[in-house]
């Protein structure tokens, strides 16, 4: 049936329509057509022309989900619609607007990512065609091929091949359509770019030329092609290249902000050659060696002429930035030290500092936008120094970067001793040409004394602001200088605190702006200040934090500052000797009405819950209701998200929580009365905790909010640690109602069973806290725990869902879908979910519903694996088991609904029970090495044995099979249990011995980490790339043993609850002495199974005949 084009053309003017019901109906028509043959050619013919530009561009728009969507299956488009959809598409997108151009061009990138640039090219004649589209575009003739169109093309063949497709493999190979790329394409494209350079000489004062937005597309496409590897093609042309590209940058100027829409283009141009230039450096060296001295001239002529500019555009303060990066770059080289060394002091007095001093666009950014300037200012990712770093996106940034090269660089070369100093080579993966003995670095020749020229600025107002801007900048620079510090003594580093920063903190009226950055710089050396300087640092960044705001100026970014240096030192594990004036502090931070101000002050109580436990464990009940009652002003009404104070306070308080059970004292302390003291206080606690999530949860119903409206699942890890917190001390049956336990169970287990968003770090404390419910169900059972209460009239009496059940479906949903380690973790809780039923009045019909729930979420589950001997299967395998011996007919209902076999038997259970035996052979990967698994599979494998026994299955062959494999499991597993069993009383016996053995062991290797200071090498270029691809290969198998991974098993017991009180032994001896011979008679056992097992049981000789 063929496509109408003009219904086609209403069916897209109605998805523009303001009416729902009118675009509803043209979606569907839409959908329903795009089977038909010439569907995709229709709308390419709609947007080519002809239409109105509304009519073209939802066309447009459409075929290019329609590709996304379609192309890559190949059964909606026929294979003769593909190749002439693709041709045609070509022909059209070098010839269409700008407008409609955007939107195909989409639509030919999808195409050329899956038949062009992908494995098998199925495209080979794309390339002549864009050749021969570039000469006989438009820019030299009347041709209706436009170059832009053209260009555009060009760089989205070009694109997918800016990283390697194989990261494993050292030496990737260029890809042979990169090469046709290059070589049909930029190498004749470079007299079009050689042309448009020479037009923007020419237009130098200007500024902008007629095209330089074709100028920057080849900059473009030339970047794309050697980001990553080097054509060989373009190899031979690089030099003609290069020249080009030098000549873009003498074009470069900073003494006049560049503001008008024509000149944008000239500034990227500008920007991606410079990033070009990092690319050559850290990509291919071996081909632009011969290149450094030029790259290194004109980088050195930017940002030497940036000291003098004012006002810029950020499109120039990122050119200066990257030109910033290219130094680095070429710092980090062997020759690049030679190069460079020579102009170390001129690069430090009219660039590097002039960046980092204080601008008045500093200080306006200070009261205009705080949050910004604390973003751009103050850098806290400064700690590794790096030439190649793709997040510094500012001048000052970046020329921090380079201040910390340069000073671990060899210091310039001296007359007496310039050749020797030129003959040295700097290591690649280590400071630049740095030795043992340092002295003789530029940090310490040159950088050091520089910074020392500038005294501290003058307590009070100054008369003039040029000492205040200066030292701001010498403390952004020691900032800088981490690298180089850390290799300095103790002693070098406390002088040049005491001396350069501490004294700030003594003055009556000091500058906010140099304070903020005397914090910051603190913060960043906090991780080797000498020990004798924490206190004092301490106290200095603790008047900080406390300091209000004078006059007109804000002082938040010095309180934001020396908060976020405060949490550097308590990361370090340094404990203050006074916690109070701390936390104090940090609770009242968290007060102060401005949310971004509170919630770095809450991340400040966090690090000290952390760090303290036990000393700040005193004041935790009294943080607590502060914090209860500051996060409760903030709790908007449900359905709201919460916003980032709130969620910052509940990262606080379970910090506090954690703090609390941390700091739990030894019972053999002072007799026992610490401990019991703390466990006097923990009720307390719980109930602080209690009336917390009770005004976050139930308050808002309270207050009108509707019932069944659940709160956000915002802080779900913080809050379910609170919960934990509550669980875990709630041990007086008269406390749960008192503290409404049962309610806030409820909200919380109606939260997690929605919850699908597996991490980690989120999802643990869940896990964490079903354990505690269950314990606190076992120790005080709760009324509504399996059975959900019943509104109460004028609501309908239909119960929502109970505990247990809300429980259950976070548990399927972890079987299901979540990543590995929750996979195992939900597994082990089933187990104890299942066994919860006893306890409840509705025990069997829960239990059923239970079972058919958690059977079919795991083997579910064990369908998506790649084999059922993979380390996730086991405990897949194990939940099935106790449902099985728990209700067997239920299970084999939940799977009688998968296919069946030939033979009428179920595929399923024969799966799962041949699963089940491997895992429970001796040696088995993985294999069962619990006693409570070893149990488990044991009384699962006699209930199977029993079922295909006593029914008419095993008269089949796949069942008498199973049938003889699980008898023989059974055996072994029985084996196995017995000496687990035996193992557990030898190592109880050894205990002791071992602790001492592990001790000596311990101490025989203390010496063994404190030698190996080897002289380093240069690493070569074949190690650098071998060790990167190793690193690839190591992360590829990481992941995918995090698929289906075995490491994350913690040695757990598994609940089996009414089960641990079954005679194993007697049920085995049972099923051997009544099945026994006609099972050996079918398929004899090994007799090395028989005399081991004999051997454990002597009573059993009487039922094994003689083989």
């Amino acid at each position: 049936m063929a496509v109408g084009m003009e219904q086609v053309v209403q069916w897209l003017t109605n998805t523009t329509s303001p009416d729902e019901a009118v675009v509803r109906s043209a979606t569907i028509a839409l959908a329903s057509t795009e089977a038909f043959p010439g569907f995709g050619n229709c709308l390419l013919t709609i947007a080519a022309g002809g239409h109105e530009l509304g009519q073209r561009l939802a066309a447009a728009t459409y075929l290019k989900n329609f590709i996304r969507n379609h192309w890559s299956d190949k059964g909606t488009i026929s294979s003769n619609d593909c190749l002439e959809l693709r041709t045609r598409l070509v022909e059209v997108l070098l010839r269409v607007d700008y407008s409609v151009l955007k939107l195909l061009i989409e639509a030919f990138r999808l195409i050329t990512v899956e038949d062009f640039a992908g494995e098998h090219c199925s495209w080979p004649e794309l390339v002549p065609a864009l050749q021969i589209a570039v000469q006989n575009s438009d820019l030299a003739g009347s041709s209706q091929l436009k170059i832009l169109n053209v260009l555009m093309a060009v760089q989205t063949i070009a694109k997918p091949f800016q990283y390697f497709v194989d990261p494993t493999v050292a030496r990737e190979p260029v890809p042979e359509q990169l090469e046709l790329i290059s070589k049909g394409l930029i190498v004749p494209l470079h007299e079009m770019f050689h042309q448009l350079v020479e037009q923007a000489v020419g237009s130098k004062y200007n500024c902008a030329a007629q095209h330089d937005d074709l100028l920057l597309i080849l900059n473009k496409i030339f970047h794309l092609a050697v980001r990553s590897h080097m054509p060989i093609s373009l190899l031979a042309h690089l030099s003609k290249w290069f020249q080009g590209f030098l000549a873009l940058l003498e074009l470069v100027i900073l003494e006049e902000t560049m503001g008008r829409e024509e000149q944008v283009f000239r500034l990227k141009t500008w920007k991606r050659v410079l990033q070009i230039f990092c690319t050559f450096i850290t990509r291919h060296r071996k081909h632009i060696d011969k290149f450094l001295p030029s790259m290194s001239s004109a980088a050195l002529r930017i940002v030497g002429h940036s000291a003098i500019c004012k006002t810029l555009h950020p499109m120039q303060e990122r050119i200066i930035s990257l030109a910033f990066d290219v130094i680095s770059n070429v710092l980090e080289t062997g020759p690049g030290w030679r190069l460079l060394a020579p102009h170390f002091l001129t690069l430090l007095e009219n660039a590097i500092f002039p960046a980092l001093t204080l601008k008045e666009k500093d200080m306006v950014e200070w009261e205009d936008d705080e949050e910004e300037y604390l973003r751009k200012n103050l850098p806290s990712d400064l700690d590794d120094a790096s030439g190649w770093r793709v997040d510094l996106f500012t001048p000052r940034r970046s020329a921090l970067n380079l201040l910390g090269l340069v000073a671990t660089s060899k210091g310039p070369p001296t007359v007496s001793g310039g050749k020797k100093n030129a003959a040295i080579k700097r290591k690649k993966g280590s400071k630049a040409g740095l030795g043992k003995d340092d002295q003789g670095t530029a940090g310490e020749l040159l950088v050091i004394p520089f910074l020392s020229r500038y005294a501290l600025p003058p307590d009070g107002d100054p008369t003039t602001m040029e000492p205040l801007m200066n030292y701001y900048g010498v403390l952004l620079a020691y900032g800088g200088l981490q690298e180089f510090l850390k290799g300095k003594s103790d002693k070098y580093v406390e002088l040049l605190l005491t001396s350069r920063v501490l004294p700030l903190y003594s003055m009556l009226s000091p500058s906010p702006y140099v304070l903020a950055n005397a914090n910051w710089l603190l913060g960043e050396l906090a991780g080797f200040l000498p020990m004798e300087l924490n206190q004092a640092v301490y106290e200095s960044l603790l008047k900080a934090l406390a300091a209000p705001d004078i006059g007109s100026i804000s002082w938040r970014p010095v309180r934001t500052s020396a908060a976020g240096a405060l949490c550097a030192l308590l990361q370090e594990e340094y404990k203050p000797k006074q916690w109070l004036p701390l936390l104090q502090a940090a609770v009242a931070g968290a007060r102060v009405p401005k949310d971004e101000e509170a919630a770095i002050s809450l991340q400040l109580l966090a690090n000290a819950a952390d760090v303290g436990e036990q000393d700040i464990a005193p004041h935790i009940p009294a943080i607590v209701e502060a914090m209860k009652e500051e996060i409760s002003k903030h709790i908007p009404s449900p359905p709201e998200p919460w916003p980032q104070v709130v969620e910052l306070g509940f990262s606080a308080v379970a910090s506090l929580a954690q703090a609390w059970d941390n700091a739990e004292p030894d019972e053999s302390e002072d007799g026992g009365k610490s401990l019991r003291d703390w466990r006097a206080t923990c009720t307390t606690v719980a109930k602080m905790f209690s009336e917390l999530l009770q005004q976050c949860w139930l308050s808002p119903a309270q207050n009108g909010a509707p019932s069944e409206v659940l709160p956000p699942p915002s802080c779900l890890n913080h809050t379910s640690i609170i919960l934990c917190t509550i669980l875990k001390y709630t041990s007086n049956p008269d406390d749960v109602p008192r503290m409404k336990i049962e309610q806030l169970l409820q909200v919380w287990a109606d939260l997690v069973a929605d919850w699908n968003a597996w991490e980690e770090e989120e999802d643990g404390a869940v896990f964490d806290a079903i354990v505690e419910a269950l314990n606190l169900h076992e120790r005080c059972p709760l009324e509504h725990f399996a059975a959900a209460e019943i509104p109460m009239p004028p609501f309908p009496p239909v119960p929502s869902r109970s505990i247990l059940e809300a429980l259950s479906l976070f548990l399927c949903s972890a079987i299901e879908s979540a990543y590995s380690a929750a996979v195992w973790r939900a597994c082990r809780l089933s187990h104890s979910l299942l066994h919860a039923t006893v306890l409840s009045s509705k025990g069997e019909s829960l239990a059923q519903h239970l079972v058919i729930r958690f059977t079919e979420a795991a083997y579910m589950r064990l369908q998506k694996l790649t084999s059922v001997t993979v380390p996730l299967a086991k405990p897949l395998i194990l939940v099935i088991a106790t449902c099985y011996t728990g209700l067997p007919v239920v299970v084999e209902m939940a799977m009688s609904s998968r296919k069946q076999s030939d033979d009428g038997t179920w595929d399923a259970f024969l799966t799962w029970g041949e699963a089940l035996a491997a895992i429970a052979e001796n040696g088995a990967d993985p294999g069962l090495t619990l006693e409570s698994e070893l149990k488990l599979a044991v009384m699962a494998l006699l209930k199977v044995l029993k079922r295909l026994l006593d029914s008419q299955l095993v008269a089949s062959t796949s069942c008498w099979k199973l049938a003889n494999h699980c008898f023989r499991s059974i055996i072994d597993a029985t084996i196995q249990m017995k000496e687990v069993e035996e193992a557990d009383e030898e190592e109880a016996d050894d205990t002791l011995e071992d602790a001492d053995d592990e001790e000596d062991a311990a101490g025989s290797n203390i010496d063994d980490d404190e030698d190996d200071d080897d002289d380093e090498r240069e690493e070569t270029e074949e190690e650098f790339l071998e060790r990167y691809a190793q690193t690839a290969r190591e992360l590829e198998e990481e992941v995918a043993e995090g698929a289906e991974g075995g490491q994350e098993e913690d040695g757990h017991e598994l609940e089996l609850g009414v089960f641990v009180s079954t005679d194993l032994e007697a049920a085995v001896l049972s099923c051997i002495q009544r099945h026994g011979l006609q099972l050996i008679s079918q398929q004899p056992l090994p007799q090395d199974l028989v005399n081991r097992f004999t051997e454990k049981f002597p009573q059993s000789k009487c039922f094994f005949p003689a083989q």
